[in-house]
């Protein structure tokens, strides 16, 4: 594809050269977490995607009404086997972060 970049609105736009067949993808399991998670960090390494942290619960308003829960919650989804699994719990809860993923040697 080609990006174009316009500076008078500071949005990209991208153009795909060949046609996409929609027919090939699949819906994934979804996470084993509640639809109103957000905020966490995700990461794949080879064939795993990692996701870290995160929010759940309603959003705070301007008067502080709501509640969120910030996780500390690790999971993996493996492509192959399509199998979500709870990693061990990380020692701080985050959210609004970044993941890298690093494979060793």
């Amino acid at each position: 594809g080609n990006n174009n970049n316009n500076n008078n609105n500071n949005k990209t736009t991208m153009s795909v050269d060949n046609e996409v067949d929609l027919t090939l993808w699949e819906p994934l399991p979804s996470i084993p977490k509640p639809d109103d998670f957000r905020g966490y960090a995700a990461t794949t390494i080879r064939d795993t995607v990692y996701i870290s942290g995160g929010l759940l619960g309603s959003a705070l308003t301007s008067r502080g009404e709501g509640k969120s829960v910030v996780q500390n919650t690790l999971f993996a989804y493996n492509m192959e086997t399509r199998q979500w699994t709870e990693l061990p719990k990380m020692k701080y809860c985050r959210w609004g972060h970044r993941l890298v993923g690093q494979e060793e040697g």
